[in-house]
């Protein structure tokens, strides 16, 4: 399987690099941008390295271009990612899930929340069932509980419960 590229967003080339950039033309100059995007420089950092400053895209329609000409005895440098050796590490806690007795409640809750109109008396069915699917749905979010696993133990979109729980 094909190692995917990771991008060092954020960061400018060293000093040095932009100076050997300056100095070269053509044929070497999109091959060593080539070089760079493929150690992880992103399209901003080369294209502000270039003199004058070029755009994201234009730095992206070289790389396109695929310049197979003889690589520069100059290592390339590496850019320090953020992510470590391992890739991208969530940092989001991992999520405890939703009971059975919970999602049955909140499975039962849903239906009847969902005609819950702001105009109905706060004792009605439909009031009552919105007070508590919304406590219930509050509860387990706060809990690390993530709003599409809610909203798919409620039948309803992203957009729906993450409005119910005011995000």
């Amino acid at each position: 399987m094909e190692e995917k590229r990771r991008p060092a967003r954020k960061q400018e080339l060293p000093a040095s690099e932009v100076q050997l950039l300056s100095t070269l033309f053509h044929k070497e100059f999109y091959t060593r941008v080539g070089q760079l995007f493929e150690a992880g420089w992103p399209l901003q950092s080369i294209g502000n390295a270039c003199n004058p400053p070029r755009r994201r895209s234009t730095v992206k329609f070289w790389v396109a271009r695929k310049h197979e000409y003889s690589p520069l005895d100059v290592p390339v440098p590496l850019p320090k990612l953020k992510t470590g050796p391992r890739g991208y590490v969530s940092r989001r806690p991992v999520s405890p899930g939703i009971s059975e007795a919970e999602r049955a409640r909140i499975e039962q809750l849903s239906p009847l929340a969902r005609r819950y109109r702001s105009k109905m008396t706060g004792f009605s069915p439909q009031a009552v069932a919105n007070e508590e699917l919304t406590a219930i749905c509050t509860r387990l979010y706060e809990s690390n509980v993530p709003v599409r696993e809610l909203a798919e133990a409620a039948g309803v979109t992203y957009r729906a419960m993450a409005r119910r729980l005011g995000k």
